[in-house]
């Protein structure tokens, strides 16, 4: 049976679904482990390649810290549009739990920096940007799902 508040079977995301929102969708929030065991969560650009999600980092970000001792991640993207339209709308959302693995290679950093601005900002917007964030000095997070959970309230009876 279909569930307006829950995952089910019947409102789950295909994989086609899910590479459809992942290529339009830019914004994620991701979590990962601190030292003392809690959770570091914010909200991140992302990249997915029909595989792995990819993200840029400055070098400073807490979440490298993190990965770097402990690669156990998760990803969420949604959209909730009952809040401005009423329970009717639906909502859906992809929730990725993974392993991130860390890389400098200094042509992926490149690929992947501009890709995600390309993505978030538009093309126009990554051509200026992309040097100053470069500057920062950046990290690339690969992230290669291991368990998803999703839905949309728009499926099902």
């Amino acid at each position: 049976m279909s569930s307006k508040t829950t995952a089910t079977k019947e409102n789950a995301l295909s994989k086609q679904e899910i590479d459809q929102r992942l290529a339009a969708a830019g914004l994620a929030r991701m979590a990962s482990y601190r030292a003392d065991g809690m959770i570091h969560l914010t909200p991140i650009w992302f990249d997915w390649n029909g595989e792995v999600f990819r993200l840029t980092l400055g070098a400073g970000r807490i979440h490298l810290k993190n990965l770097a001792r402990d690669p156990r991640v998760t990803i969420l993207i949604d959209e909730d549009p009952r809040l401005q339209k009423g329970i009717g709308a639906g909502a859906w959302a992809i929730m990725c739990r993974g392993t991130a693995t860390l890389s400098k290679d200094e042509k992926l950093i490149q690929e992947v920096t501009h890709a995600v601005l390309v993505k978030t900002l538009g093309k126009a917007d990554a051509d200026n940007y992309t040097t100053p964030v470069m500057a920062e000095g950046r990290t690339i997070v690969t992230i290669t799902p291991k368990d998803w959970l999703t839905w949309d309230y728009n499926k099902g009876g």
